[in-house]
């Protein structure tokens, strides 16, 4: 008598996740799965090269492509157009008549389908495990994360690929809402109230052997009518370095006219920034500004208390 053969169970498939596309065209969804590319930049650092050797080309130039666009505070203090060169390699934003090939947001989503592509389609990624900041919403405050142990990526090619794209997934749903939060208002929404024009960028920024995130706002004042020469600006920044704490500045400039106030979460740093006010104002005269009142707070800003549905409101 014949055994009937044995049947060999298939392994089950593994999940897949949303298509990108479906991602990022819902803001809900990109809200609840968006993170800083900080993480994704300090698991990078970690990639053994035995492992990087077993990932596909592609990936690796979006890595290399990826770390290319921290603005080294290294080399020197940067100038404007140093910092303007890395606004426009973040991808947020194009300016006409100029290409940046190497943004990151285009090395993110080469960095994406060499992964998916590696993994052989659309598998589930390894959701990150940091602790995300809050999506980018208009209006509110600029808060720069702070940066976390990297833990290690895993040694095995396939593990460690997944993990990079959750992070990959993440940063793009982030992208996404920056980009989303920098959009003009609907005007056709009725009863709308339309904010001030504004705009959200965020740089990856490298300080000795440390990458930090500069978050930018610029917003154009429209509350008063003024002419071009007299037009009024904001602008917003904060970043956050271990040596430092979170740090940041508000800056209002009316034609030459400039109010500054600056702000640090530690207390300790709020003081030696006290201590460099008397050099503040020289230096900004020095560029042809009328400084008007600078001052320092201690403690970062806090976010308004939103009412429940203001996320996709604030994205529309």
């Amino acid at each position: 008598m014949v055994a009937p053969p044995i049947s060999t169970p298939r392994p089950a498939p593994l999940p897949t996740s949303p298509p990108l596309a479906q991602i990022l065209a819902d803001p809900v969804q990109a809200a609840a799965r968006q993170d800083s590319v900080l993480p994704l930049i300090a698991r990078l650092a970690t990639l053994a090269t035995p492992t990087a050797a077993a990932l596909p080309r592609p990936a690796l130039e979006a890595i290399a492509m990826l770390l290319g666009t921290r603005l080294d505070l290294n080399r020197a203090p940067p100038d404007g157009k140093m910092l303007r060169d890395a606004v426009l390699r973040t991808g947020i934003i194009t300016e006409p008549g100029i290409r940046t090939p190497t943004d990151a947001k285009s090395a993110l989503l080469q960095l994406r389908s060499a992964l998916s592509g590696f993994l052989g389609g659309e598998v589930e990624a390894v959701a990150p495990v940091t602790r995300r900041p809050p999506p980018p919403l208009k209006g509110e405050p600029v808060r720069a994360p702070s940066t976390q142990p990297a833990p290690p990526l895993a040694e095995e090619p396939v593990e460690t690929a997944r993990q990079l794209l959750g992070h990959a997934d993440a940063a793009l749903s982030r992208v996404k809402l920056l980009q989303l939060a920098s959009n003009p208002a609907d005007a056709a929404r009725p009863n709308a109230m339309a904010p001030a024009a504004e705009f959200r960028v965020e740089v990856p920024m490298q300080l000795g052997a440390e990458t930090g995130i500069l978050q930018l706002l610029v917003e154009r004042d429209g509350k008063h009518k003024r002419t071009p020469a007299e037009r009024g600006w904001r602008m917003r920044f904060a970043l956050n370095f271990a040596a430092t704490g979170e740090v940041g500045a508000e800056v209002a400039l009316l034609g030459r006219s400039a109010n500054v106030s600056l702000w640090a979460a530690d207390p300790a740093t709020a003081d030696a920034l006290e201590a460099m006010l008397p050099e503040l104002a020289p230096a900004l005269a020095r560029h042809g500004l009328d400084v008007g009142s600078i001052r320092v707070r201690r403690g970062a800003p806090q976010a308004a208390v939103r009412a429940t549905g203001q996320l996709l409101d604030s994205a529309r």
